[in-house]
Parts: structure tokens; C-alpha cells; sequence
């Protein structure tokens, strides 16, 4: 009979073990499955058609827009009725809303020719004043019959020469939009969003250029 020291099979069972966690994780990792590709979507919809004259000699800096949570991330946010919010695991917008949306106001206004210059918000150059922006909704709202893209912006036009907080804010207005997806995808739901943030952004250039037409001071 052999008898074999309490020292000698702890190391033996020590050794298997060893042995046997690196086969366990390779057998684990041969049935995981590859993980699902992100799709990732836009906005698309041509410059508003207006055209605004004459051209106001100022300088406006769209400034990056901010967004209440949950819009403040790149997630597509869906949304069945009362206060239960949803995001898609593998579907999400190409940026946050807030850099989507100022990105092309910036481009509308930029096209619309009523202003002398408008600028990004990284840009070097000093401008006379500034339009920020701040996104309440940016939603699918998904109804039995039909989904809804629906969107909610606050703008606020200030002046950078004046100093009196009284007179700096020339604008704040609160823009809401809605248009139905033509079916229930999130390809559908990029096309009606695109349709909103043309909506809104027609409204957001007459009415800055109006504000703009009436301030004083509009001088470099």
C-alpha cells in the first residue's frame, strides 16, 4: 500500500485546477456568439428655401446644444405613453442631438444669407452675438396605429456687446415639432426626425433674423 503525504495531493489537486480553468474559459468563448454591428443614423433635409434681405451686417456663433437627460447621448429614445423611456441596444444616432441639431441650424442659417457671418462654435473669431440652444425632447413615440418623431427646442439669442443682463438676451422662444414615421423602423423614424428639425429650423432663422433686424448696434 502507498500512502501519499496530505501535502503532495494538495499540490496534485492544485495542478489540475490549474489545468482546468484555461479549458473551462476556451470552451466558454466557443459558444459565445459575435457581437451585433451598431448602426448608426442622421439627419438629412435640405436648407429651409428662405431667403432673407437685406444681409444684417453681424456676426452669429451657433454655440453647441446642450439636452436634459436621457437626450444628451447618442441613443435613439423610444417611448410607449406616460413616463417609461426605452433605447435601442444596436441603433443610435450618428451624434448627441444637441451636436446634431446646432450643426445644421448652423448650416441653415449659414444658407440663408440674411447674416453676415455665421459661425461654428470652435471658430477663432470673436462674434457680435450667440444663439444656444438646449433640446427638452428628441423622441420616438411609438402608437398602436402609427410612430411619431416628435422634438421640443429652446433657443436663446443674446447679444456679446451688451453688458447690461437686462438687454443681453434679444430672444427666448421654446419650438416644438412632430411629424409621423412612415412605418415602424428606426430608418423611418431618422426620416420624420429629419422632417421636425426642418421644421424648427425654418421657424428658428425668421424669427433670430427678425429679432436681429430690430436690435440696435448690429455693427462690427
Amino acid at each position: 500500500m502507498i500512502c501519499t503525504r496530505p501535502d503532495d495531493f494538495s499540490a496534485r489537486i492544485r495542478n489540475c485546477l490549474l489545468l482546468l480553468v484555461p479549458l473551462l474559459c476556451t470552451a466558454c468563448m466557443g459558444k459565445s456568439r459575435p457581437s451585433q454591428p451598431i448602426y448608426y443614423y442622421t439627419l438629412g433635409y435640405e436648407s429651409p428655401a428662405v431667403s432673407l434681405t437685406p444681409q444684417l451686417p453681424c456676426t452669429l456663433r451657433v454655440e453647441r446644444f446642450s439636452a436634459s437627460p436621457p437626450f444628451n447621448s447618442q441613443r435613439i429614445i423610444y417611448a410607449h405613453g406616460g413616463l417609461q423611456r426605452n433605447a435601442y441596444a444596436y441603433r443610435q444616432w450618428i451624434a448627441a442631438p444637441g451636436e446634431l441639431l446646432s450643426f445644421f441650424f448652423a448650416r441653415d442659417l449659414r444658407h440663408c444669407g440674411g447674416i453676415q457671418a455665421v459661425l461654428p462654435p470652435d471658430a477663432a473669431l470673436s462674434a457680435t452675438h450667440s444663439l444656444y440652444g438646449w433640446v427638452e425632447e428628441f423622441i420616438e413615440k411609438d402608437g398602436a396605429a402609427q410612430w411619431q418623431a416628435a422634438a421640443t427646442i429652446h433657443i436663446t439669442l443674446i447679444s456679446n456687446r451688451d453688458h447690461d443682463p437686462t438687454r443681453k438676451i434679444l430672444l427666448q422662444k421654446r419650438y416644438h415639432a412632430a411629424a409621423p414615421c412612415s412605418a415602424k423602423t428606426p430608418e423611418a423614424l431618422a426620416e420624420a426626425m429629419s422632417q421636425v428639425a426642418g421644421k424648427i429650423s425654418q421657424n428658428v432663422i425668421k424669427d433670430v433674423y427678425n429679432r436681429l433686424s430690430a436690435a440696435k448696434n448690429l455693427q462690427y
